[in-house]
C-alpha cells in the first residue's frame, strides 16, 4: 500500500483540527453555556491532555509523511509548535505563546500537505 493511498495521510489535518477544537472550541461552547445561565465544571487537566495529546498525533502524522516527501522541516515545525502547546498547558500560561504554537501547528499542517501532493504518485507493481 503507498503512502498516497494510506489511512493515515489525513491525520496530521484532523489531529490540528482536533486539538483546535478541544481548546478554542470548548471555550467556545462554555462561554455561550455561560451566556445561557449554565454552569459547567470542567475538569482543566484532561481539558488540557486532549490538547496536547491531539498536538502530539498530528506531529505523529508529520512524521509519517517524512516517509513520503523526505523533508524534515514540517515536523520539526510542528514538533516546535506542539512544544509551545504543551508548554503553555502545563507550564506558565501565555495567550501569544499559545497562539503561536497552534499557529506554528497549523503552517507545518499545511506545509506537509503541500509536500505531499507536489510527489509524484510510485508505480504500483503489476
Amino acid at each position: 500500500m503507498s503512502l498516497r493511498n494510506s489511512k493515515f495521510e489525513l491525520l496530521v489535518a484532523v489531529a490540528t483540527g482536533l486539538s483546535l477544537f478541544a481548546c478554542y472550541g470548548t471555550l467556545a461552547v462554555i462561554g455561550l453555556l455561560g451566556a445561557l445561565g449554565i454552569a459547567i465544571a470542567l475538569d482543566e487537566a484532561l481539558w488540557a491532555g486532549a490538547i496536547v495529546a491531539f498536538a502530539g498525533l498530528a506531529v505523529v502524522g508529520l512524521g509519517l509523511g517524512l516517509a513520503r516527501h523526505r523533508r524534515p522541516w514540517p515536523v520539526l515545525v510542528g514538533a516546535i509548535g506542539a512544544a509551545a502547546i504543551g508548554y503553555v498547558m502545563y507550564g506558565q500560561y501565555d495567550r501569544v505563546v499559545e497562539l503561536a504554537g497552534f499557529i506554528l501547528l497549523c503552517f507545518a499542517a499545511f506545509w506537509d500537505w503541500r509536500l505531499r501532493r507536489q510527489q509524484a504518485p510510485t508505480p504500483t507493481p503489476d
